[in-house]
Formats: C-alpha cells, structure tokens, sequence
C-alpha cells in the first residue's frame, strides 16, 4: 500500500488522493480546530456578556454564590438551542476575527475601547439574530467546555468552514 507524498496532501486540488477515511478524519480535525476557536472566543466573550446581563449589586445574585457565572449553565439545552449556539458561535468568532486588524492598528486606547464595545454589541445582536440572549449563549458556552457529550453535539451542529485555498505556485 503506497502513500501519497505529505506535499501531495497540502493542497485541496490533491484532494482526490485522500480517502474516504481521511476526508472523515479531516471534517472532524476542522471542526474540533473551529470548536476551539469558538471556546476561545467565547471566553473572552463571556465576562463582556455577563457584565451585561448580570445586575449591578452582587445581593442580587442567584444564589449568592461568588463563582456562579463562571459554572452557571442553566438546564440543559434542546437541539434547537444548540443549533442556534453553533450558528452564532460562527459569527462571533466571525466578528472577532474581523476586529483583530482593527484592534491591531487602532492608536490609542480609547479607540480600542471603542472598537471592542462596538464588537460586543455586535456580536449580542448575532447571538439575538439566532434566538437566544446572551446570557443563555455564555450558559451553552459554558456547558461546551466542560461537557464533552454537548461539545460533540455542537461540533456535529457546525456549518461547514470554508476551506481556504491554496496559493498557486509559480513553478
């Protein structure tokens, strides 16, 4: 059994040489690299989102527990609530990565400041757009990174990424 050479793997025109296996393989490394992208983004989401959310005196708070927004994740979401996160977990990774050259040539730290409130009311009205309100997106947030079985549901949920193409070579 031969192997197609790794520089025959790299690009998408060569992917006739990969089977059927590896396609598999491929789809699910994708969509665990975008699961962590999106966990990511959503833990620098989260804190901005709750403040939001959250009442302004901490007597207010559900069951006076200190740590409750960080473990806070609700009842268990249906598919449809899970449906609505992956699809808007695409498009706030979609909007941070689209704030990222901006923040990187923003001059000061007002302009920053504006650029990241901007971003968060953004990325509020993405998560509002798929039928959920922020602080219930931070619960499902919250239960992707801790519950392996809601994050393998979420991952299966994604929308198909674009795969980026590949660069032609000038030989």
């Amino acid at each position: 059994m031969s192997y197609p050479s790794l520089r025959s793997k790299c690009g998408i025109r060569n992917a006739a040489y990969f089977s059927d296996e590896d396609n598999a393989m491929i789809e699910r490394f994708s969509r665990t690299c975008i699961a962590a992208a999106v966990s990511l983004g959503l833990a620098m989401l989260a804190p901005a989102a709750l403040a939001q959310t959250q009442p302004a005196t901490p007597q207010q708070a559900p069951q006076g527990n200190a740590a409750a927004p960080q473990s806070d994740t609700g009842p268990a979401p249906n598919d449809t609530e899970l449906k609505n996160f992956a699809g808007a977990a695409v498009d706030v990774q979609n909007i941070r990565q689209s704030l990222q050259p901006q923040l990187a040539a923003a001059q000061s730290a007002d302009a920053r400041t504006q650029l990241q409130q901007s971003a968060e009311k953004k990325m509020e009205a993405a998560v509002e757009s798929h039928q959920l309100t922020p602080h219930r997106y931070v619960q499902i947030a919250n239960l992707v990174q801790t519950d392996d079985t809601i994050r393998a549901r979420v991952e299966k949920l994604m929308p198909p990424q674009p795969q980026p193409q590949p660069q032609p070579s000038g030989s």
